[in-house]
């Protein structure tokens, strides 16, 4: 695969991820993925779930033999999980109050 080819799918990664969470943030699942993720001012939403996800696939793909396809799928996680990640930062929850 090419370098090329992996930044295309980092970058599709990135804007699944930050599309996801965009609109976790806009319209939650549930009022539990809106809580805080620990004491951090990150919400539950902005956990990279989806790039968890994807790269075990890659895990397992890559176990059975099918490298460019893990590599892909790694790509595709990796994108996924920053852009999560990176929305939670740019869009944090607002202080707690005491």
């Amino acid at each position: 695969m090419r370098p090329r080819s992996v930044a295309a799918f980092i970058v599709l990664g990135l804007s699944a991820g930050v599309a996801v969470t965009h609109h976790a943030h806009r319209v939650p699942a549930s009022p539990w993925w809106d809580r805080p993720a620990g004491r951090s001012r990150l919400r539950r939403s902005d956990l990279p779930v989806g790039g968890g996800a994807a790269l075990l696939v890659a895990a397992v793909l890559r176990g059975t033999g099918q490298r460019r396809a893990a590599l892909a799928v790694t790509a595709l996680g990796i994108g996924a999980a920053a852009g999560a990640i990176g929305t939670g930062l740019a869009e944090p929850l607002p202080p707690a109050t005491s």
